[in-house]
């Protein structure tokens, strides 16, 4: 219980102010302060924000007065605590890791960049990873049972996991069911394949028929998919930045060239503005990363001298997570090569095999090696990364939409030409309907046309209509030609209500009359 307070306060203590990476939170905390239940079924994480609308309504009916985003949050850090310390007693008592071993991947986990910071993020990923281990760990203690109600347990744990999150299929029901096979337990393997399909479809044919949408249910039971965007190349790139945060590397010109030209589908305006605030630190972190991955050749030259060393037994035990690894992370490099927060959930099995290929062949005398490498990675991903967001007024959507913020009231109309993060932050923080160019042309092309009929309402124009994101132009076939003939047209004209021309932070409101 100790651990686990400590836990929470340590993560707390860094409780971000800026949410300048946030791609979904607001549109999930959106979602459970303002939606009904059944609208909450989303295929791709089917349970998990209807879990937490119970739970916010739970609290709420104590008459507390929560912040959905906020609540959601806390959700997170709670399940973090749980999972970092499930995950300590899973390696020393589950996969033989030596004390200070497991001690070490956990704490390298806790300071990993991205699994820090999405212990403070309205997200499915960090609850996701708890049942994941959960699972896994009751995988484990089968090879003691052996009996028919463990793997009816097994079947609702990994049904309700699937359930949460959809991806968790590919290590629940395609690798770990590989110990099935290891202990000759066919039948065993038939009833948990069987036992959770009928939960699983079950629970996604129940909501269907309630929902009655136009897609046949085959369609809702495997929708939820992304569309690939990026190259799968740049995978490793991803997963190193999940480790080590990047995000003071902003302040460099050359890097922002780099990944412009890397990653041209990408929107780093956010991560530019924020970075703003590194200044000559910069210099320093180069530094340490540097060294940072010095220590880490150091690491793999040492393993690689002590082959000899690395038993058959322990790379039979470590065997599901080599394959959980590479068949997740296959899945990833097709359908969601670049993005960060799919590649979060091998997470926990990458620093797992770090720490049995790097750490366990280290002496006894070569440990303070571990602890000046992990002693970096926290700098880094303090300094350069946590520290970083504490700070609201670099916090880029917040900027852009304060003004909206303070003014706009639910008769009025933003149109705004993305990103989708910053479309749900306006969402979640103001009352008016918010219009995104890059998914609603159509709905945007007839407000315009219609703008005269609003009844009182306004209609405000973000700054990034005039002049669009470079990504998004990228990504988008929408010609935004199209809504300046209707100006054109109409006789209409924009009026500056917020900042001074030419500047990223200005709001516009719509003029119908000269």
């Amino acid at each position: 219980m100790t651990s686990f307070l400590l836990l929470e306060v340590f993560f707390i203590a860094f409780f971000p102010a800026n949410r300048t990476e946030v791609d979904d939170g607001y549109w999930y905390a959106t979602d459970i302060r303002d939606s009904e239940y059944l609208e909450l079924f989303n295929p791709r994480f089917f349970l998990f924000l209807p879990i937490v609308k119970l739970f916010y309504n739970t609290f709420s009916s104590l008459g507390l007065t929560l912040d959905a985003y906020d609540f959601m949050c806390v959700i997170s850090i709670v399940f973090s605590g749980m999972m970092l310390i499930l995950l300590y007693d899973t390696l020393c008592n589950y996969l033989k890791f030596q004390k200070k071993t497991a001690f070490a991947i956990t704490v390298f986990v806790t300071i990993s960049y991205e699994y820090w910071r999405y212990s403070v993020e309205a997200e499915v990923y960090v609850m996701s990873m708890f049942f994941i281990l959960l699972t896994l760990r009751l995988f484990l203690k089968y090879k003691h049972t052996r009996k028919f109600g463990h793997v009816f347990l097994l079947s609702a744990l990994a049904a309700f996991t699937t359930l949460l999150y959809k991806p968790n299929f590919i290590p629940l029901f395609v690798v770990f069911p590989l110990l099935f096979l290891y202990y000759r337990k066919i039948g065993h393997l038939v009833i948990y394949y069987s036992l959770s399909a009928i939960i699983i479809v079950g629970g996604f044919y129940i909501v269907h028929v309630q929902l009655s949408p136009g897609e046949s249910f085959i369609g809702y039971l495997f929708g939820g998919t992304n569309h690939p965007i990026g190259n799968p190349m740049a995978s490793t790139l991803v997963i190193a930045s999940n480790i080590m945060s990047v995000l003071w590397v902003f302040s460099f010109d050359e890097a922002t060239t780099f990944i412009v030209n890397g990653f041209p589908h990408k929107v780093i305006e956010e991560e530019v503005f924020l970075a703003q605030q590194v200044g000559e630190l910069k210099y320093f972190l180069l530094l340490v990363l540097v060294a940072t991955i010095v220590i880490f050749c150091w690491f793999v030259g040492n393993a690689i001298r002590k082959r000899k060393n690395f038993s058959v037994s322990r790379f039979r035990m470590l065997l599901v997570l080599v394959l959980w690894v590479l068949l997740y992370g296959g899945f990833l490099m097709l359908m969601d090569p670049t993005s960060n927060e799919p590649w979060l959930m091998l997470q926990v099995p990458i620093i797992i095999l770090f720490g049995a290929l790097l750490i366990e062949p280290l002496k006894r005398n070569q440990y303070w090696v571990i602890y000046g490498f992990l002693t970096l990675v926290f700098i880094n991903n303090f300094l350069g990364g946590m520290n970083l967001l504490k700070d609201i007024h670099y916090d880029y959507y917040y900027q852009k939409s304060k003004w909206l913020i303070s003014n706009a009231t639910e008769k009025d109309y933003v149109i705004s030409y993305g990103p989708v993060s910053f479309i749900r932050y306006m969402r979640y923080h103001t009352d008016a309907k918010v219009i995104n160019l890059e998914e609603e042309q159509k709905t945007a092309i007839k407000l315009l046309q219609n703008a005269g009929k609003l009844n009182g309402g306004k209609v405000y124009l973000s700054e990034n209509i005039f002049h669009p994101p470079r990504a998004i132009l990228y990504r988008s076939q929408f010609d935004i030609e199209q809504l300046f003939n209707i100006y054109k047209d109409r006789e209409y004209r924009s009026e500056l209500v917020w900042g001074r021309d030419n500047e990223q932070f200005t709001t516009y409101k719509l003029i119908m009359n000269n």
